[in-house]
């Protein structure tokens, strides 16, 4: 693609697509081959449509540890956009790009014809993140005026109206330990989402089972995001999560519990009902929640 100039014109923050990928047919072939295994069984999971079918205004993020739930994940969300006829616009770090771009040629995704009709933009987040941000914060107005333009050159003069955006300029803040200014971009993306009418679906790495993130990190994403993506395998969660809790206070006070924490637990977003429950919990049995949440751990990474 050519490159386009955001913000400082003496710089682009657009990445060029490399013009091979550079590891063989071998590795085209082996790429195509776990495409294959692993598709089937993410058609199974709730969290595969969401990404799918993401509309305009949905602000979706995920939890992730695993890179290759990270792959899926995201190009999920673009191969499903580019089918439906929509813009998208990709904002990862160099490394994330050169993993994502096989795999969504393996899935079918022509990138260079994408991105020479004007569908496809992909955008260097390590580049793009220092030209909004003002002592250790991003700058709303600048932010949205820099995401403005990168939305206006992706809907094409029109030819895609609708444009969906993923990025993960707010983990490298977080991975930083810039928690308060990771948040403040989540903000302003939200706004963004409303006000130019996108879908926009961000990535953490985080981790699901640990205490503190729901404690302190659930309730504020919450605050900012329409869905949660906790975990890779919803199924399994719902196993771990309703096994952990007969474990720590017994069966029938499980069961009671379990029905009267989701009857008055009001989620700050939409996810799987194990997760609900593992917040409502927190909220109102914090020790308990702590023991349940640990022994969730242990039992969804158990194998098999």
């Amino acid at each position: 693609m050519a490159f386009l100039t955001v913000g400082n014109p003496t710089s682009s923050v657009y990445l060029r697509a490399p013009g091979s990928l550079g590891a063989g047919m071998e590795k085209a072939m082996q790429n195509r081959n776990d495409l294959l295994q692993t598709n089937a069984a993410d058609q199974d999971q709730p969290w595969c449509g969401l990404l799918s079918s993401a509309a305009p205004r949905d602000h979706i993020v995920q939890l992730y540890q695993d890179q290759q739930f990270l792959n899926r994940a995201v190009c999920r969300f673009a191969a499903a956009a580019i089918a439906n006829g929509e813009g998208v616009i990709l904002v990862p770090t160099v490394a994330h790009w050169d993993a994502f771009r096989p795999r969504m040629e393996a899935e079918g995704v022509d990138i260079k014809a994408a991105e020479k009709r004007g569908q496809l933009t992909i955008v260097d987040a390590d580049n793009l993140l220092p030209t909004f941000m003002r002592d250790g914060m991003p700058d709303s107005p600048v932010f949205l005026g820099l995401a403005q333009n990168v939305i206006s050159e992706a809907r094409a003069d029109g030819r895609y109206p609708k444009v969906r955006w993923w990025g993960e300029m707010v983990n490298i803040l977080w991975e930083r330990g810039d928690v308060t200014a990771s948040m403040a971009l989540e903000d302003q993306f939200d706004q963004l989402a409303d006000e130019q009418n996108i879908a926009i679906f961000c990535s953490f790495v985080m981790d699901n089972f640990n205490g503190d993130v729901h404690a302190r990190m659930l309730p504020r994403l919450g605050e900012n995001h329409s869905h949660l993506i906790p975990v890779e395998d919803y199924s399994r969660l719902e196993r771990a999560v309703s096994e952990a809790l007969r474990d720590v206070v017994g069966p029938d006070e499980s069961r009671v519990l379990e029905s009267q924490l989701l009857s008055r637990f009001t989620a700050p977003f939409h996810m799987p009902r194990s997760q609900a429950l593992l917040l409502a919990l927190r909220q109102t049995l914090p020790v308990v929640a702590d023991n349940v949440l640990q022994r969730s751990q242990t039992l969804y990474r158990a194998p098999g």
